[in-house]
């Protein structure tokens, strides 16, 4: 027998958090653009004037119906809309053609309500990837909400129970903005996810108060600073433990914004899913919460040539509809593809097969995790999240230390990537950043190697947040541009590339970048290059002094050559190689007899205390 299911819930205004209110081309936009609604607060229903023409083939409300289709089956799309007024609504398909988006029209209809009446539009087969829809508005209109359903047998439909697991350190803001919000808009009663969603917050810093904070659908854990990986491993050992078993584990970050919208479609999706889909990560989409139309990255993967970590998409402006369209061509099925822990739902038959995380504090967890069990993965426009502080940060322990020691570390003990020469990137990155003086640079990432090859015993001893403290420490300390002489625009462009002839090219690896020469040879105006990835060898050469500048953010560092740091840290580089090379077959083995057990529950309780 055949049941009516709901899809996913048309996004008009007061859906959308008001720090997206600016951004209506992510929901609906009327003349010259703007968001076309006015809110009613006593009638909680939208108002659109009349003439007004609003466009809702947008990110949020596009229907995938090719990719509904093909991860559940179901049949016969429909689009409910309840209102009171007289509207024509345009049905179309959405799709490219060569370069361009093309519309083609699936049929129009007029329709006026005189009460408050839910009006339903059969949508007709299409073998496009998009369905949207355009509305004419007759005379003034009152929209109180809109879906869009299908058809499925009803012996398919899955009893889902997701465990939401978000761990917390230093940002009590946006946790305690998250739980309110999900309190409200998500677990209210009579929410389709009542009785359907848990969350666990475990809170590293210790701080939240439970008896402020819990209920009956929601309760927060004291942790110790085990980093996301503890508190991501807690959240997954909690949703276990309780009586009424989930079937999914979503796994979220803190310092996120999340729509109340994102929740409800990854429940209506998971519940519908066909078997050979049922294991898939659902990997939301991260959204940069600086340039809040930019979608980063939705599924990564390690990179074979060179060992970093990246998106399998390009990002894009999610504002354009080509690019809500291009956002559908795209096949994760490439080698070492994860699902980022910022939002990514695991079915926890995953976690009982498998066991738990490394225990590797941050970074590299979620990576690990994605590849040991490879599952696939699945994606749907509307199911993401909007990160803060990501874009135009970098971290040199993090990026440098933390990152290609938990490379090290997932590689031997688990066998993953193994086609990845992760310490290839290392001595690559070292002689960049000896070259362009960033010495504290290449001891982390000497650090990275050294403490790898200390062994599994270190890593599971490891205090996670000390070891992390003493590596921040090592950080070049940024001050404002206007304290380095640059109050107003800088003399160059740190992003500039400029080119170096084969000469330049010989003579800056021969010499170290100067470093084997007297000063006499080096140029004593500075040089303005980016403090972050971007590596420019000719603005480095035969520089005295460069000036490392982060500029979004306003702040840098002066970096003068010095030769005895120099030569000091390539001494201890050569040494640590030749330590790696001479132990790391049976270090490698010695991770690899101890992942049974750093993955297990009972090691987990003991080192997270519980």
């Amino acid at each position: 027998m055949l049941k009516s299911v709901k899809l996913q819930n048309v996004m008009l205004q007061m859906g959308m958090d008001m720090n997206l209110i600016d951004y209506p081309e992510f929901s609906a936009t009327g003349r010259d653009h703007r968001m076309p609604f006015v809110y009613d607060s006593e009638k909680n229903c939208h108002i659109v004037d009349k003439y007004n023409r609003v466009n809702f083939m947008t990110y949020y409300n596009c229907l995938q119906v090719s990719r509904w289709a093909r991860y559940t089956g179901v049949t016969n799309f429909k689009l409910h809309l309840t209102m009171k007024g007289k509207v024509s609504v345009d049905l179309y398909e959405v799709y490219t053609a060569s370069v361009n988006v093309c519309y083609n029209s699936l049929g129009s209809g007029v329709y006026k309500c005189d009460e408050v009446t839910e009006v339903v539009i059969d949508i007709p087969a299409s073998d496009k990837a998009l369905v949207g829809f355009r509305m004419n508005v007759l005379e003034d209109t009152e929209i109180y909400s809109g879906y869009y359903s299908a058809e499925i047998e009803e012996d398919r439909i899955r009893d889902v129970k997701i465990s939401l697991a978000t761990t917390t350190f230093k940002k009590q803001e946006y946790i305690k903005r998250n739980i309110g919000l999900i309190k409200k808009h998500v677990l209210y009663d009579g929410s389709d996810l009542k009785g359907h969603m848990f969350v666990h917050v475990i809170d590293n810093d210790r701080e939240l108060d439970p008896a402020e904070l819990d209920s009956e659908d929601l309760k927060i854990y004291m942790n110790n600073n085990v980093g996301g990986a503890g508190g991501f491993t807690r959240g997954m050992i909690e949703a276990l433990k309780l009586e009424d078993q989930p079937t999914h584990v979503l796994l979220m970050d803190d310092d996120v914004m999340v729509m109340p919208e994102s929740l409800f479609r990854t429940y209506y999706l998971l519940r519908l899913l066909k078997d050979e889909y049922k294991k898939c990560f659902l990997s939301g989409a991260m959204f940069d919460y600086d340039i809040r139309e930019r979608q980063y990255e939705d599924v990564g993967f390690v990179h074979r040539a060179d060992g970093s970590y990246g998106p399998v998409k390009s990002a894009m402006d999610m504002r354009k509809i080509d690019n809500v369209v291009a956002n559908e061509g795209y096949n994760y099925d490439v080698d070492n593809a994860y699902a980022g822990w910022w939002y990514c739902c695991i079915p926890v038959e995953h976690i009982k097969e498998r066991g738990l995380p490394l225990p590797v504090f941050v970074r590299g967890d979620d990576v690990e995790f994605s590849l040991r069990n490879k599952p696939g993965f699945i994606t749907l426009n509307g199911i993401c999240i909007w990160h803060v502080g990501f874009a135009g940060k970098f971290n040199a322990a993090m990026e440098l230390y933390q990152v290609h020691r938990n490379s090290f570390v997932i590689q031997a003990a688990s066998g993953i990537c193994q086609d990845v020469d992760f310490l290839a990137r290392i001595k690559t990155m070292f002689w960049k950043d000896i070259t362009r003086f960033a010495y504290n640079n290449a001891e982390l990432l000497i650090d990275s190697i050294e403490d790898y090859l200390k062994g599994p015993e270190y890593i599971m001893s490891l205090d996670g947040e000390k070891s992390l403290k003493e590596h921040n420490a090592k950080n070049e300390k940024l001050v404002p541009l206007a304290e380095l002489g640059y109050a107003g625009n800088l003399p160059s462009d740190p992003y500039k590339y400029e080119s170096m002839n084969k000469l330049r090219k010989v003579w800056y690896v021969l010499t170290i970048n100067g470093h084997l020469l007297p000063n006499l040879f080096l140029k004593k105006t500075p040089q303005i290059i980016a403090y972050d990835w971007f590596f420019v060898p000719a603005k480095n050469y035969m520089k005295k002094t460069l000036v490392a500048v982060n500029d979004k953010a306003g702040i840098g560092v002066i970096r003068t050559i010095n030769r005895k740091k120099c030569f000091a840290l390539i001494k201890r580089y050569r040494k640590v190689i030749k330590l790696y090379k001479n132990t790391h077959v049976q270090v490698e083995n010695a991770y690899k007899s101890k992942f049974a057990e750093m993955t297990s529950q009972s090691f987990w309780e003991k080192y997270l205390h519980i």
